[in-house]
């Protein structure tokens, strides 16, 4: 079963939220923060399930993957949960570098 969803944070700032499951077991997923900065959406950070591992995708102004970080102790399940929680509570902090970034471009 696939269920894809968008969770409003703050005017701007959305969590887009993807994932595959099978008998109540999560196969796969994305969980992607994508925010507003002057007139234009960017995605800032990504969750997923690639590579036979979760793990986390940080990006730059480009949209290239500047960093990973691996969470192999983690199944799935687990992973997605974190994601989500993980965006939520630090959202802030991920805009904030970003729009550092964007101004040094």
């Amino acid at each position: 079963m696939d269920k894809e969803y968008f969770l409003e944070i703050t005017w701007g700032t959305i969590i887009y939220v993807y994932f595959k499951s099978n008998k109540g077991e999560i196969e796969e997923f994305v969980v992607k923060l994508i925010a507003q900065f002057e007139d234009a959406w960017y995605e800032v950070l990504r969750y997923d399930s690639g590579h036979g591992c979760p793990h986390k995708d940080i990006l730059n102004t480009k949209g290239e993957v500047i960093r990973k970080v691996w969470y192999d102790f983690l199944d799935n399940g687990q992973a997605l949960t974190m994601a989500i929680t993980d965006i939520k509570e630090n959202h802030e902090f991920y805009q904030e570098r970003y729009r550092k970034w964007l101004k040094g471009q």
